[in-house]
């Protein structure tokens, strides 16, 4: 049984300090880290659900980053925004937009300036409101300054001093209108993610369906078996049991080939799922510039998962008539039993579909390595173009200042000119 959004897949039990790795599946520390020393090979290890492989940070697990969806949900305690992070908010001001906590509460609604300010309990507050206090960030090179745009070029986070300094010359967006188109495009590959996993429950369905047909025609083929030899005695007991023996051969060959398409599509089933419980937290739970940060990586995660080429349709074939009976002859018993249909074309089956199975695992790669290509390629041409475009704003400014330093030049020399006339 699959774990639940909030449960580690290894121990199947709630999480005890979620570590999120590079795949974007989350797991206890001390699972992962049990899990990391057994199959490390090469300062690498597969992801227990998605089998991505995974680079070990040089600080071991604790380099990995705490799941703070996972926290998120847990966790609702705020920092007082007047004596600082040591004593946790209980109650924020609706007009000053600041979290309290109670002694400074108190003070807030003593003061003169501030006794009918309205207040409002954080554990009463509704949850828009406490995604909005979640969403202030303050910008790492201007600690005083909320993070409000993003540039256009750079792809960031910025403050207004932010772009004042660096990023004067380039296109910003306010930080809520960018989140919101990420949000719009992670909104249509949530829609294809839910397509994706209609069409992989329908094929896990179809094939349950063919699973419970192999099994009732299994059943008809043995009682017709069973039938025929009770009137040939103890006789042909002996035969009887190899045609048993060689329809049950025939149908475990057909199962075996089942549950592998069924595990198949199961593991889709799970991985596209993970992957859409992802985008589902980042695209409902994580804070405007969470969305900026790891958009990227999560857009490409469900392409892949979208992209990725549907489960094979099976081709095995259930014959019900595999058994024919046979009239009853003293001289010749053997016929007597029946005819067996020769076995082989359930082992072409199982080829066909192995060989199928390779070229949608070979075809799966290629696209994975043309979209790496595409994407480098890409970054690279963005690198350049914004290169460029400084390059150019620095000869633009190059020139001003030499046009500027032309000028005064001549000006001094004008006065020079003036005064050595006047002498």
């Amino acid at each position: 049984m699959a774990a639940s959004r909030h449960e580690c897949s290894i121990c199947m039990d709630s999480f005890k300090n979620p570590k999120l790795i590079s795949c974007h599946h989350s797991f206890c520390y001390k699972c992962l880290e049990d899990y990391v020393q057994v199959n490390l090979h090469n300062g690498c290890f597969n992801c227990p659900i998605c089998r991505t492989s995974i680079h070990l940070p040089e600080s071991g697990i604790s380099g990995f980053q705490t799941n703070f969806y996972i926290d998120t949900d847990t966790k609702e305690n705020f920092p007082c925004e007047i004596c600082g992070p040591k004593n946790v908010a209980s109650s924020r001001c609706l007009d000053c937009e600041e979290n309290l906590c109670q002694s400074c509460c108190f003070v807030h609604e003593k003061s003169k300036a501030t006794r009918h300010h309205k207040i409002s309990d954080l554990v009463t507050l509704d949850p828009e409101m406490k995604g909005k206090i979640r969403q202030r960030v303050f910008c790492d090179q201007h600690p005083e300054e909320e993070i409000k745009l993003v540039c256009r070029d750079c792809k960031v986070p910025i403050c207004f001093m932010c772009k004042a300094v660096q990023h004067d010359t380039h296109p910003t967006k306010a930080l809520a209108d960018a989140a919101a188109e990420v949000k719009m495009t992670l909104d249509t590959k949530l829609n294809q993610c839910s397509d994706k996993l209609r069409r992989i429950k329908a094929s896990t369905v179809k094939g349950e369906e063919l699973d419970r047909s192999i099994n009732d025609a299994e059943q008809e083929e043995l009682k017709a078996v069973d039938d025929q030899c009770s009137l040939l005695h103890k006789v042909i007991d002996e035969e009887a049991a190899k045609f048993k023996d060689k329809i049950k051969n025939v149908y475990r060959l057909l199962k075996e080939q089942n549950a592998v398409i069924i595990g198949y599509m199961q593991e889709e089933f799970k991985s596209c799922s993970n992957t859409k419980d992802i985008t589902q937290d980042l695209r409902d739970k994580g804070t405007d510039i969470e969305i900026i940060k790891k958009s990227p990586d999560i857009e490409q995660l469900i392409s892949a998962a979208i992209l990725k080429t549907d489960p094979p349709t099976s081709t095995i074939r259930v014959n019900s008539k595999l058994f024919s009976p046979a009239k009853i002859i003293a001289t010749n018993l053997i016929p007597l039993i029946g005819i067996l249909q020769d076995s082989t074309d359930a082992e072409e089956i199982s080829r066909q579909e192995r060989e199928e199975r390779e070229i949608k695992q070979r075809e799966d790669r290629e696209r994975k390595q043309r979209e790496k290509r595409e994407k480098k390629e890409i970054e690279e041409k963005e690198k350049k173009e914004i290169e460029h475009r400084q390059i150019k704003e620095m000869s633009q400014k190059m020139e001003t200042r030499v046009k500027d330093l032309e000028g005064e030049l001549s000006t001094t020399r004008k006065q020079y000119d003036e005064a050595k006339a006047n002498n």
